[in-house]
């Protein structure tokens, strides 16, 4: 018994003697232990702030050019030689455009090879090389949802009207298909340039800006003296004649039922092209 307990003893000695040094006390080294003191974690459910960037303000088109050189948008109304009239509807009848002309201005002696400019920027969508009536001719599209809608002549712009079958006198607009297909959902604003000296060097599908040269003044098609014709319509977006032509025996059936979509039938509303620049310099 005496050996048991005297067993026993040893065995606490060592398991004294082998205890971790933090159970040591250390007073006997001048050392104070303090308890550490943890902070204590605290839970939010509060989501984290994300910043959002701001909606970008877009950038619209908000500039009106003179389309002739060496005029400007304040003068265009001094050389108007024929103003526009609006067409019976389903007649190709009226005067659907402005006509600019002039002898002795300036510094010239006629309007004849004066550069014509593009009057508001847009993608070409129509090239016409010597088609008749409107000779070499081009068409710009820009979307009406692009132009800034503080734009004055926004107001002007004709609502949208329902298509009209043409006078039976225009017997080829009576049947025919468009080679390309419209956006019925949005329009845009068409600026049609007619009559240029020469083919322009535009393509389908180029964009130009306000102001870019896009041709010269001419006589060819329809014209007895050197003009510039400009017609302005509102139309489904997306229209891209391949041509167009009438009242001559070369026309194709596609270029007459073009000519009749294009002028005839209201899909693409004529108004006046000084609405453009009655409230622009």
């Amino acid at each position: 018994m005496k050996r048991n307990l005297k067993y026993f003893c040893i065995l606490g000695f060592l398991i004294s003697a082998c205890a971790s040094p933090a159970t040591i006390p250390t007073e006997s080294a001048g050392i104070q232990n303090e308890p550490v003191i943890l902070p204590t974690p605290i839970w939010t459910n509060e989501p984290t702030a994300i910043m959002i960037p701001p909606t970008p303000i877009p950038e619209y088109i908000n500039q009106i050019c003179s389309p002739l050189d060496g005029d400007s948008i304040s003068e265009l109304a001094e050389i108007i030689t024929q103003p526009f009239k609006a067409p019976r509807p389903g007649h190709d009848d009226g005067h659907h455009g402005v006509d600019f002309a002039y002898f002795r201005r300036k510094d010239r002696l006629s309007i004849d090879g004066v550069a014509v400019l593009a009057a508001m920027e847009g993608t070409v969508v129509t090239v016409l090389n010597d088609r008749w009536p409107y000779g070499n001719a081009v068409i710009i599209e820009t979307p009406l949802k692009a132009i800034d809608p503080e734009m004055p002549f926004i107001l002007d712009f004709p609502e949208r009207e329902p298509t009209v079958m043409p006078d039976p006198k225009m017997g080829h607009c009576q049947s025919g298909e468009l080679s390309f297909l419209l956006n019925d959902q949005e329009e845009s604003l068409y600026i049609f340039y007619g009559h240029l000296k020469y083919p322009t060097n535009l393509k389908v599908g180029d964009y130009v800006g306000c102001g870019q040269p896009i041709g010269e003044v001419g006589n060819t098609g329809d014209s007895s003296n050197p003009h510039l014709h400009l017609e302005t319509r509102i139309g489904p977006s997306g229209a891209r004649f391949e041509s167009m032509a009438y009242y001559i025996v070369d026309a194709t059936a596609s270029e007459r039922y073009n000519y009749c979509v294009w002028r005839v039938t209201n899909l693409f509303q004529v108004f006046d092209a000084m609405i453009l620049f009655s409230s622009s310099d």
